[in-house]
């Protein structure tokens, strides 16, 4: 699984050590979907979303949108990982912030 997030231009970028490249960019989510309003991630693979992550407390929510079907490339374990890989690097960048 063994993923590495790192900042990206408009985002992070999460490289897998066999190749694969995700995007993550910054969204909002809308008040029709009540417990996830706030901001959060959407993962995108080949140009398309293929998950949601939100932060709540200390943990984090990852929902798989129905596009992660057409990679199976991407396992439900690698959506979490990059969530927990993605949840440090926001810690470590409020850390320096303060």
């Amino acid at each position: 699984m063994k993923w590495n997030v790192q900042e990206y231009r408009d985002g992070f970028r999460a490289t897998k050590t066999n190749g694969l490249s995700a995007y993550i960019r910054r969204i909002c989510l809308w008040p029709e979907t009540k417990p996830l309003q706030g901001p959060g991630y959407d993962i995108s693979y080949k140009g398309l979303a293929i998950a949601r992550v939100y932060f709540e407390n200390k943990g984090a929510t990852v929902k798989a949108l129905a596009m992660s079907g057409a990679f199976p490339e991407i396992s439900d374990l690698d959506l979490v990982e990059i969530a927990l890989r993605l949840n440090k690097l926001r810690s470590a960048a409020a850390a320096g912030l303060n």
